[in-house]
């Protein structure tokens, strides 16, 4: 490029100068001179060097500029080398980047783990961490929304303000082309003198009056065509801004958008996963009723601590709102229930089943006995007692949100008298082995009955 050698040109064009100021001065003078530019020439030779620097790197203007370009490449490939300092930090970013890569992918394997968790079955401290889990992801995603709502306003504001400039430069623009146009005219019909002006008269004041009506005349023409044309670059540049802006504004509704989707998903895991909990919750409230029937409540898989991490983190998971379909009350009349045997009663669809059950585990050597169904009506009224009397309160609230949690009436299979609780030799099944527990692991879907795999005594139609 010219830039690249004109630096070297205007040294070379010094050096000269300086010898032949040394030669005026005197002939003997000039020859010490020369001879002095000779011994000063290496750094001249030195900055000649950044000739090629500056080849390399043309935008330097000066070849003082481009000397120590060259020498602070060396340097800086040295300092590169031997001073840790200038490398530590980009070795520390690349470990924040990689340890922030490594949060997010567990973040990621936990929330994933947290939605496929089963909470019919899972053990209450795993449903309560899962149910942690989401609701960190809810707060985090929720911070990543207002943050991108942000972005997205500092966007708009951005986009609107450079139209803005964009209207009001065009509106210049306009202006300043009557201005120029209208000129044109005026100087057109002679109102505008141009050229030089020769003094009128012998009156010396008149010619410098008439010298400086032309002179603003002639300087407002050229005002008008080099502001115009300011403006039109500028115009241009502002344009160009502007559909930047744009389209920033465009990719950030766009992120925001995502964001608040990713956020509605999270919302939704969550929403899922504590309604699911809450059933699983109304079973055991529930169950413990039942099972303390047959001598047994210790056997409700309800550790007090557990059971308070379990309703604490469904507390705090937002309330279903009240649905507008009729009340999950359970619709089981005692008129639907019979006796199956052994201190068993079920509905009425399914006590043949039961009876024949009975009656071949008997004879295979398995006495079988237990509890089937259960009123309603006394947990309505603990319902009652302790969520409110409202029919929300009664059958939908949450059972979490009850001071104490209390089961909501009708979401047990007890109440249906489609669920049994087995006990063998008086005692309830404990455990997953034992004649009774293989009798019925062999037999029991025969008969219509499926297993709550967290409850070894718990055998219903749906297995819930």
């Amino acid at each position: 490029m010219v830039t690249g050698v004109l630096p070297g040109a205007a040294q070379t064009t010094t050096a000269p100068t300086t010898t032949t100021t040394a030669t005026t001065a005197s002939t003997t003078a000039s020859t010490t001179t020369t001879t002095a530019p000779t011994t000063t020439a290496p750094p001249t030779t030195t900055t000649a060097p950044p000739t090629t620097a500056t080849t390399a790197a043309p935008t330097t203007a000066r070849p003082t500029t481009a000397a120590p370009t060259t020498a602070t490449t060396a340097p800086s490939t040295t300092t590169a080398t031997t001073a840790p300092g200038s490398t530590t930090p980009t070795t520390s970013a690349t470990s924040g980047a990689t340890n922030q890569a490594e949060r997010d992918r567990l973040q990621a394997a936990e929330s994933a783990k947290a939605r496929q968790v089963d909470a019919a079955n899972a053990r209450l401290d795993d449903l309560s961490d899962a149910l942690a889990v989401l609701k960190a992801d809810v707060a985090s995603q929720t911070a990543e929304v207002e943050i991108a709502n942000r972005r997205l306003t500092d966007a708009l504001a951005r986009a609107e303000a450079a139209e803005q400039d964009v209207v009001a430069l065009e509106a210049q623009v306009r202006e300043l082309e009557y201005g120029l146009s209208d000129q044109a005219i005026r100087s057109f019909k002679g109102e505008i003198v141009e050229g030089a002006v020769l003094a009128v008269g012998t009156d010396p004041n008149q010619a410098i009056r008439m010298q400086a009506m032309l002179a603003k005349a002639t300087q407002s023409d050229i005002d008008y065509a080099n502001v115009l044309s300011n403006v039109k670059e500028d115009l241009e540049i502002r344009r160009a801004a502007a559909d930047e802006a744009v389209a920033i504004a465009d990719q950030s509704r766009a992120e925001s958008q995502a964001e608040l989707a990713e956020l509605e998903d999270d919302r939704l895991a969550q929403g899922q996963l504590a309604a699911a909990a809450e059933q699983r919750l109304d079973h055991l409230l529930s169950e413990r009723a039942a099972l303390a029937r047959l001598g047994a409540d210790e056997e409700a898989g309800l550790d007090v601590d557990v059971e308070n991490e379990l309703v604490a983190q469904l507390a705090s998971a937002p309330a279903p709102p009240p649905s507008s379909s009729t009340p999950a009350a359970a619709t089981t009349s005692n008129s639907d229930i019979r006796v199956a045997g052994n201190g068993i009663e079920v509905h009425v669809s399914i006590v043949d089943d039961v009876r024949r059950l009975l009656a071949d585990a008997a004879a295979d050597g398995v006495e079988l006995a237990g509890g089937g169904y259960r009123d309603s009506a006394g947990q309505i009224a603990t319902r009652r007692n302790n969520c409110g009397t409202s029919n929300y309160a009664i059958y939908e609230m949450p059972s979490s949100r009850c001071r104490p949690p209390t089961a909501r009436p009708g979401r047990s299979m007890h109440e249906q008298g489609k669920a049994i609780d087995f006990t063998y030799n008086g005692s309830i099944i404990r455990s997953r082995s034992g004649p009774a527990w293989n009798w019925l692991r062999a037999n029991a879907e025969k008969y219509g009955l499926y297993n709550l795999p967290s409850e070894p005594w718990h055998w219903s139609t749906n297995g819930r």
